[in-house]
């Protein structure tokens, strides 16, 4: 079954549809994966880089309720240039919110027995949201929280919460430098390490730039690292005497 996984805040900005961007663009395997805007604040994709309302999220939403082919979640994403598929939230708040409700009912669509992996872009996390059963549903829920004491300071104050709801989740640290430990030893177990800030990786993201070679960029680097991380996590253990299988293929550069 492919890896869904979930990308969250619980504030501040850290840059969370990009990050979610960068892991979909470099998701190893032949499959890769896709992009699902589903931030009921709203979404930036659509804007960055110029979609059409449809297809989209709201339609994936609307065609949950029935199953069958209307439900498939590739009918509902739009292809960047680069070639990452998309399925785009509505940039209003009120309909991203609807949307986002509507697929929290039935987030069985996202999933496929052979499709790639889906990244969810939940944006800022609240208590009771309907983003929060999509965080729960997920495979893996990642926390992204910014280099700075309140951000930290309220990562740690809601930790206790979160690991009761999310067993598998792991925090991400945005932007500062150097290692993790003393993160760890006040957040708790789970820090996978840090994304760095990267403008000029966010502006590619953005549809802003195209770099000769994105893939060398600092963030898309460190995604790359994530992503491969989660995706060996997914693979089930090998049988005692069964026939190892190829490795998947490694991602060759950026689908943004």
């Amino acid at each position: 079954m492919p890896r869904t996984v979930a990308l969250f805040s619980l504030g501040g900005a850290p840059g969370v549809t990009c990050a979610a961007m960068a892991l979909a663009a470099v998701w190893p395997g032949g499959a890769g994966a896709v992009l699902v805007e589903a931030d009921a604040s709203g979404g930036d994709v659509a804007t960055w880089r110029r979609l059409q309302p449809e297809p989209g999220l709201t339609g994936l939403a609307a065609a949950s309720r029935h199953g069958g082919a209307s439900a498939d979640l590739a009918a509902h994403t739009q292809v960047l240039p680069g070639g990452l598929s998309v399925c785009h939230a509505p940039v209003t708040a009120d309909r991203a919110d609807g949307a986002v409700r509507l697929l929290s009912q039935n987030p069985g669509v996202l999933a496929s027995p052979a499709g790639p992996a889906v990244v969810l872009d939940l944006g800022r996390l609240t208590p009771g949201a309907a983003a929060a059963a999509l965080a729960t549903w997920a495979d893996e829920a990642l926390l992204l929280v910014a280099d700075d004491l309140a951000q930290l300071r309220r990562a740690k104050e809601a930790s206790e919460a979160l690991a009761r709801s999310l067993p598998r989740l792991r925090t991400v640290v945005v932007g500062g430098s150097g290692g993790v430990r003393e993160i760890e030893g006040a957040l708790g177990p789970g820090v996978w390490g840090r994304l760095p800030t990267d403008e000029r990786s966010a502006s590619f993201l953005r549809g802003e730039s195209n770099p000769r070679k994105p893939e060398r960029r600092p963030l898309l680097k460190a995604a790359a690292r994530l992503a491969a991380d989660l995706a060996r996590d997914a693979d089930p253990a090998p049988v005692p005497g069964a026939e190892t299988p190829a490795p998947a293929p490694e991602a060759t550069g950026a689908r943004a």
